[in-house]
């Protein structure tokens, strides 16, 4: 009697792991659309730590002013507070690695470099959270690990800065989607976490520019349109996005599943800036798309 009722609750949880698949999913090809938007504000005069700090700055007041119409309470525990620092170091940290390495390398290059991350959460799942291993997640990690090496292309300019700036960047990232799933701040209202960690961002990224000298620059019109309404539209959607689908599909699901980022960046940059789409591009694509399927059929 008791077995009887498995199926049906299996059953039941399809379409909300749909749900949580297909958000995890778009946030992922929105964020492919950062770097040719990153690109363009570099061009108008901005660099990487003025157009982070200045979206956060941006984007922290208009989230409190919108919950505090709604009458939801921002307020934390210390322990949550303790714990939405170390998330906020991740999260902030990452887009300015990335952004910094794309002076040095394209953004391709950067971009399928950043994609080791998802071997990351899952060798930091299994580490240091105790999570088992499947062997369909192991087929999924190899997969994309061959997929996003199948991007690369030998004899591509670079240097050692950026390919390392690059690699960090994937390191602070799955940290932050391990730590988002473990701290259990991914229980939070959506919009309550996105402004915590705008907020707290903001105070990092700007502490950090004052001591270098990057924070205050002189961007043009296009440069300013794009950091304040295409990044920060952009950016802040696909981070509740993703957020919403760590919460529902896991974090290790969630980082495999991102892999779309890199062929969406692939794909807008054959459409604006005519790159060539060979045979590695196709397999990598391929690989990609093979892991994906695999990991939502069969795990």
């Amino acid at each position: 009697m008791f077995r009887a009722a498995h199926p049906a609750a299996a059953a039941d949880s399809r379409p909300k792991d749909l749900q949580g698949i297909l958000f995890v999913i778009l946030s992922a090809v929105i964020f492919g659309c950062v770097p040719v938007i990153t690109k363009t504000i570099y061009a108008s005069g901005g660099n990487a730590v003025s157009a982070a700090a200045i979206r956060n700055s941006l984007i922290a007041p208009l989230l409190l002013g919108f919950l505090r119409h709604k009458g939801v309470s921002v307020k934390l525990s210390r322990r949550q507070m303790r714990q939405m620092v170390m998330l906020a170091l991740g999260f902030a940290s990452t887009p300015l690695l990335l952004s910094s390495s794309y002076y040095f390398i394209s953004s391709g290059m950067a971009t399928t470099i950043h994609f080791v991350y998802p071997v990351f959460t899952l060798l930091g799942c299994v580490l240091f959270c105790h999570a088992p291993l499947s062997g369909v997640k192991v087929l999924c990690a190899a997969l994309c690990s061959a997929g996003i090496l199948m991007f690369y292309t030998p004899g591509q300019s670079g240097n050692a800065a950026g390919v390392l700036l690059a690699f960090l960047s994937g390191i602070t990232y799955s940290f932050y989607i391990i730590y988002l799933d473990q701290s259990g701040l991914g229980n939070l209202p959506s919009l309550v976490l996105a402004f915590w960690l705008a907020l707290l961002s903001f105070v990092g990224q700007a502490l950090y520019g004052v001591f270098t000298g990057e924070l205050f620059v002189s961007m043009t019109p296009l440069g300013w349109f794009c950091n304040l309404v295409v990044l920060m539209l952009f950016s802040q959607s696909a981070s509740i996005l993703f957020q919403i689908g760590v919460r529902i599909v896991g974090p290790q699901r969630a980082s495999i599943l991102s892999t779309f980022e890199p062929i969406t960046s692939l794909s807008v940059g054959i459409a604006i800036y005519s790159e060539p789409f060979g045979l590695r591009t196709g397999l990598g694509v391929l690989a990609i798309l093979a892991a994906v399927i695999i990991l939502t059929r069969f795990d």
